[in-house]
């Protein structure tokens, strides 16, 4: 998100300086605004602890960051590997 937001200036700083169309313009403007959005929610949000108070709401543990030293080749603990998306 941040090289994109980097992107989107260099794009206005190149439309400033080689042409001489507003409507382009304003175009990469607004991509930038939005890039930027992106960018101030991702820093807001990065160290949020709403996964940890949502999973004690609903009753489950916390999942911990780092994962042994496993490659996740093998299934941990009996498990068996699954494509299904929880959550």
């Amino acid at each position: 998100v941040f090289t994109y937001l980097a992107g989107s200036l260099s794009r206005i700083f190149t439309t400033l300086q080689e042409v001489d169309d507003k409507l382009i313009l304003y175009g990469f403007i607004g991509g930038f605004l939005l890039n930027a959005v992106l960018a101030a929610q991702m820093v807001y949000y990065w160290r949020s602890l709403a996964t940890a108070n949502h999973a004690a709401e609903i009753g489950e543990k916390p999942k911990e960051k780092a994962m042994s030293s496993t490659t996740g080749a093998s299934p941990a603990k009996g498990k068996g590997p699954t494509t299904r998306r929880r959550g």
